[in-house]
C-alpha cells in the first residue's frame, strides 16, 4: 500500500516537473499564435521557401543573373515590382506558376525568361491558399506596393520609422516577431495587434515607449519588469524627437492597427 502510494506521488511529481518545464514553451506558443499576422507569417514563409536566397534579404537585392534583366534577379523593393505585377492576382500567378499570365503571353518576356540562368520556380504544388495570402501580404509590404496615403502624417511616420531603422528590430512593416532572447514572449512585438494592445494603452504610453524606452505601468509590475530587465534587446530612448514627429509616428501606428500595413492600390 505504501509502495503504491509512493509510486503515485513519484508519478505526480514527474508530471508536475514536466508541466513546469514545458510551461514557458506553452506560454510562448500561445503568445506567438495570438499575435500572429499575415505579414509576419509571410516573411517567415518566404524565408523557409528560399525566396530571399534569390531576391536578397527581405527581397532587397537580387542575386546576379548573367542572362536576366539588369543582370540580376529582380528585387521586391525599389519600385521594380511595377515592371512585373500590378495587382494581387498577378502576385499570386507568379507564386503559383513562376510567371504571370500577362508575361507568359508576351513573346519578348518569354525570350527574356529563356535567357535567365536563375528562373522563378512554381510553388503551386507546395502551398495552400492561406499561405499564398500571407506571401502576398508580405510582398505588398516589403515591396512598398502597400503604403500610407501620400503626403499624410501616416506616410511621414513611416518615413521616420525607416530613418531610425525601427523595422530592423520590429520586422518588416512593424509586423513584429523577430527573436528577443530572455524576453517574456521570446520575440520583439509589432506595432499593431495583440502585443501592441497589451503594451500600449493610449497615446501617453506610446510617447513614453519612444521617448523613454519604457512605461511606468510595466515598471510597477514585478513580473513584467523582471522580463524587461533580463531580455537581451531593449527599446532605446529617442528623447529628442519633436512633438510633431511623435504625432506622425502615432498616426502611422494607428494606420497599421487599422490595415495591418496591407492596403490595395487605388485604381
Amino acid at each position: 500500500m505504501i509502495q503504491r502510494r509512493s509510486k503515485r506521488l513519484l508519478a505526480l511529481g514527474v508530471a508536475a516537473a514536466l508541466v513546469f518545464a514545458a510551461l514557458p514553451w506553452l506560454i510562448r506558443g500561445v503568445w506567438a499564435y495570438r499575435s500572429s499576422n499575415p505579414v509576419r507569417r509571410g516573411v517567415v514563409l518566404a524565408t523557409d521557401l528560399g525566396c530571399f536566397s534569390c531576391h536578397g534579404p527581405l527581397g532587397g537585392k537580387g542575386v546576379p543573373d548573367p542572362g536576366g534583366e539588369g543582370l540580376e534577379v529582380p528585387a521586391w523593393s525599389g519600385g521594380l515590382w511595377m515592371m512585373y505585377v500590378s495587382s494581387d492576382e498577378e502576385i499570386r500567378e507568379f507564386i503559383l506558376d513562376g510567371v504571370s499570365r500577362k508575361r507568359a503571353a508576351s513573346q519578348s518576356a518569354k525570350k527574356d525568361r529563356e535567357r535567365m540562368a536563375v528562373r522563378m520556380p512554381a510553388f503551386e504544388s507546395v502551398l495552400g491558399r492561406g499561405e499564398i495570402d500571407d506571401l502576398v501580404a508580405a510582398f505588398r509590404v516589403l515591396s512598398g506596393m502597400s503604403h500610407p496615403p501620400e503626403g499624410s502624417a501616416e506616410e511621414r511616420g513611416q518615413a521616420l520609422a525607416r530613418t531610425w531603422r525601427c523595422f530592423a528590430c520590429h520586422n518588416a512593416g512593424a509586423a513584429g516577431g523577430l527573436p528577443n532572447p530572455k524576453s517574456f514572449a521570446g520575440f520583439i512585438p509589432g506595432w499593431y495587434g495583440a502585443d501592441f494592445r497589451d503594451l500600449v494603452r493610449g497615446r501617453g504610453e506610446f510617447d513614453d515607449w519612444i521617448r523613454k524606452g519604457r512605461i511606468d505601468r510595466l515598471d510597477r509590475n514585478l513580473v513584467a519588469s523582471f522580463f524587461i530587465r533580463r531580455q537581451r534587446i531593449r527599446m532605446p530612448a529617442y528623447e529628442k524627437l519633436t512633438p510633431q514627429e511623435l504625432d506622425d509616428l502615432w498616426a502611422y501606428g494607428t494606420w497599421l492597427g487599422e490595415t495591418g500595413g496591407v492596403v490595395r492600390e487605388r485604381p
